[in-house]
């Protein structure tokens, strides 16, 4: 009996021997795996990583290339060459090499002052698989920015309250005058009291051409027009749509933009939920097509074409609060051409301030940033960044909620979004209703800062307008913050972006007739100047350009320096005046 009971104990203890080394064997080449694939990983991805930086090496060298001269810089593919110091360009169909990895740098024309550049790294991760790291950047003719001097043009309203005249003006940088005042084409030839209360006015860099787009009312609609600047003459306006509504007089309803391939695009609102745009060609405008439904009408609408390409991005602000936003994907002229559209938020403090904006990033233009309102009692700017994907599509972050403006009753205002040049920050400001500005750094991620003295004006006009605006100098040196503070003394303070801080103490311009309203800073793309427009309580209108070398305003009795232009223009809580550089 023992015996048998310690043969089968002696069976027993082999199966188990045996399972316990077949479980043993499983742990070894589990254990074995996992550290053979995580060696893999780290090298894979301490590849990646010097791949990244071999890229950015390849940029920056073309960066140092292109501070020698800008003529170094032609199009092609390239490798680099490296000599007592100094980087240069070979051009040659085979990459640099170092180690296992091959660079090609390839640089294209965006326009005649701009560059693109691109950084590939390629190397071989393993047998059946390469990898790949691809950095662009956007440089730009800085010395051509520093010594070139353009104009520009200056339109109005310049026929009071009544009557529907609108002027223009030429701003000569090399003879450094105005010219004269002269009309545009006639809105309407069978009536005069088509008013002008809002006007926008762009500049195209492939034709001696500008395009004014303005919105009208004479008491019982509102129209707005397009017409067309030939670099000599306005031709006959087009009729872009009629607007039956005596409400939202003092909105901008409408944008536009040119594309790369030369076309101009306008969206503009027509009294219904979807809002509609056209095309100009350069010799016609298309007929209306539908964009994408916004949920209500729109009151205001933001256009930003993504650098180098020909693809929109749309931001409406609608008469319900709702902010949308769509996305044009640069392939045609058909409502199916609007993709991405979102909705981002079905609230907002008001509906008759401007609580949308959006820019682009100009170092990495697949990455947009937009600043909203999602509350009835928002005290905070909502961000999201938006992230193109090269194709005419792209998708949305998630939203970012910036601290909390003022006190307990404080609401959001007028909010504004410029990028920062050659650079991956923007800055962004609301007014609020306290009434007073305030503004916060934001990045790609996004990711918020607080800059120092962030509270640009303690105290500037209420009301619906935007009594202020921003600016960066070209070089991305200097910004400057332009603002009303209940007075007739505009102020100036300049942001430094390197160390994130705005002045403690203001600069102030030339004393205006009454109370600055609107402010309108236009950057200068040649150089570092900006021009900037001030709209008064009385309707007048007055310009000062800013000097980018200086960073000053210019102190002088030409064109330069302040001028008053206008003391009859259409409402002061609107813009019914812009001012377009030439680029072409």
């Amino acid at each position: 009996m023992k015996a048998s009971r310690l043969k089968k104990r002696k069976g027993f203890s082999i199966v188990e021997a045996l399972l316990a080394a077949a479980i043993f064997s499983l742990i070894v080449t589990s254990f074995t795996g996992a550290y053979i694939y995580g060696r893999e990983s780290t090298s894979l991805a301490g590849k990646r990583d010097r791949a990244h930086l071999i890229a950015k090496e390849g940029v920056e060298a073309v960066r140092n290339i292109r501070d020698s001269a800008w003529t170094n810089l032609t199009d092609g593919n390239y490798s680099l060459a490296i000599s007592g110091g100094t980087y240069s360009l070979v051009s040659v169909s085979t990459p640099d090499v170092t180690d296992v990895f091959s660079r090609i740098v390839n640089i294209s024309s965006v326009d005649t002052n701009r560059k693109k550049v691109t950084s590939t790294v390629t190397w071989q991760q393993n047998l059946q698989r390469s990898g790949s790291v691809v950095l662009s950047t956007y440089l730009t003719n800085w010395s051509k920015i520093v010594s070139t001097n353009k104009g520009g043009m200056l339109v109005y309203s310049n026929g009071g309250t009544t009557t529907d005249v609108i002027q223009y003006k030429i701003f000569d940088a090399n003879a450094n005058t105005w010219s004269v005042a002269a009309a545009t084409s006639d809105v309407d030839g069978a009536t005069t009291n088509k008013v002008m209360r809002a006007a926008k006015l762009y500049s195209s860099s492939a034709r001696n051409e500008k395009i004014l787009i303005s919105r009208h009312y004479d008491g019982v609609n509102q129209y707005i027009y397009s017409q067309v600047w030939n670099g000599a003459s306005w031709n006959v306006p087009t009729l872009i749509s009629t607007i039956p509504t005596t409400t939202f007089l003092d909105v901008q309803n409408f944008d536009g933009v040119y594309l790369a391939n030369g076309d101009f695009v306008t969206m503009y609102s027509d009294n219904t939920t979807t809002p509609k745009f056209r095309v100009w060609n350069g010799s016609t405008w298309s007929s209306a097509v539908s964009a994408r439904s916004a949920g209500g009408v729109p009151v205001y609408i933001v256009m930003k074409v993504r650098p180098g390409t020909s693809e929109i991005m749309t931001v409406v602000f609608d008469n319900l609060s709702d902010t949308n936003s769509q996305y044009y994907d640069g392939s045609g002229y058909a409502t199916a051409d609007w993709t991405a559209h979102s909705e981002h938020s079905a609230q907002a403090p008001v509906n008759t301030k401007r609580l949308i904006d959006f820019d682009w990033s100009s170092l990495s233009p697949t990455k947009g940033l937009m600043a909203f309102s999602n509350n009835s009692n928002d005290r905070s700017i909502r961000y999201k960044v938006f992230t193109a994907n090269g194709t005419g599509g792209g998708s949305w972050s998630n939203v970012t909620n910036g601290a909390n403006v003022g006190v307990a009753a404080t609401r959001l205002g007028s909010l504004r979004v410029i990028a920062r040049p050659a650079s991956n920050e923007f800055l962004a400001c609301t007014q609020d209703t306290v009434p007073e500005v305030i503004c916060y750094r934001a990045d790609i991620t996004p990711t918020l800062t607080n800059p120092t003295n962030q509270i640009v004006a303690t105290v500037t006009d209420a009301g619906i307008q935007k009594a202020y605006d921003l600016g960066y100098e070209m070089a991305g040196v200097n910004a400057i913050a332009v603002y009303g503070n209940q007075s007739a003394t505009p102020q100036i303070k300049k942001y430094n972006p390197t160390t994130n801080v705005f002045d403690l103490s203001a600069t102030t311009i030339n004393n205006l007739g009454s109370n600055l309203k609107t402010v309108r800073t236009i950057p200068n793309p040649s150089t570092n100047d900006l021009m900037i427009l001030l709209g008064e309580q009385n309707r007048s209108l007055s310009s000062i350009v800013w000097n980018g070398i200086t960073h000053a305003v210019y102190n002088s009795a030409d064109a330069w320096g302040f001028n008053a232009h206008v003391s009859s223009g259409a409402a002061p809580e609107e813009y019914y005046f812009d001012f377009a550089w030439d680029i072409y």
